[in-house]
């Protein structure tokens, strides 16, 4: 067995996975905008995390609090 094909199937996680995690932050965002409060903050979320792909602090803020910067 080569371990450089260990590493290259360890480092990158299987489609199926991505797909759960996916469904289950859409099902997050879903019931986070029914929240009273959430539902221009949701949207906004689901684009920076789901859409765009970010998870860094400085893009979840602006996401949450526009009109702070």
């Amino acid at each position: 067995m080569d371990a450089t094909e260990d590493k290259d199937k360890v480092a990158k996680p299987p489609a199926k996975v991505k797909s759960v995690a996916g469904t289950i932050l859409g099902e997050f965002f879903d019931t986070l905008e029914k929240e009273e409060g959430f539902s221009e903050i949701a949207p906004r979320l689901r684009k920076v995390v789901l859409e765009e792909g970010v998870f860094a602090e400085p893009a979840i803020r602006a996401a949450l609090f526009p009109d702070a910067s």
